[in-house]
């Protein structure tokens, strides 16, 4: 059994053996070209950062910038929306003041045109009694009139032209007294 391990470990040398000459080859063949690869990978790699890291800093001024113009915007609009919030505060203010005076004319309007109109019935009644009082008494200087006409006319004798003309001049002073 003693010979089994020391048969694997000189097999592992010349398998070690066997990779570093392999590895040399390989650095023989391709170690020019493998460093000058590497090399190109690191600078295009580098590069590549830079670019990400220029970009990163453009995106972030333009996205600094685009917030301040946002902001920017925003207070704008801020402000005038305060300004036409104070405006439409002065117009509604502006417009129940108007309201409130011609609420206030239109109740003195209504309380006048009723005195007006109180007044007026009161003259109308006044004059319809005085009208009434005029008619009653012409009614009864007509009534005693044609009274005394019937009396003259029982007690005489008139001839039948003197009676029409009477009875003329009293249609006649009927339809005037109408």
């Amino acid at each position: 059994m003693a010979n089994k391990p020391s048969k694997n470990v000189e097999a592992k040398p010349d398998v070690t053996q066997a990779g570093d000459e392999l590895t040399q080859l390989r650095e023989i063949l391709f170690g020019q070209t493998n460093r000058a690869f590497k090399a190109d990978l690191a600078s295009l790699e580098s590069r590549i950062n830079d670019n990400f890291a220029t970009l990163n800093n453009q995106l972030e001024v333009q996205f600094n910038d685009i917030r301040k113009l946002i902001d920017n915007q925003v207070q704008d609009l801020s402000h005038r929306l305060e300004g036409a919030n104070s405006s439409n505060s002065n117009v509604q203010n502006q417009l129940q003041a108007t309201t409130d005076k011609l609420q206030s004319e239109l109740e003195i309007a209504e309380t006048s045109a009723k005195n007006d109109n109180d007044a007026l019935e009161a003259h109308v009644v006044k004059e319809l009694d005085s009208l009434e009082r005029v008619f009653s008494k012409r009614h009864q200087e007509l009534l005693e009139r044609l009274q005394q006409v019937t009396s003259e006319l029982s007690e005489t004798k008139t001839d039948r032209k003197t009676l029409a003309n009477l009875l003329s001049t009293m249609a006649s002073n009927l339809a005037t007294d109408q």
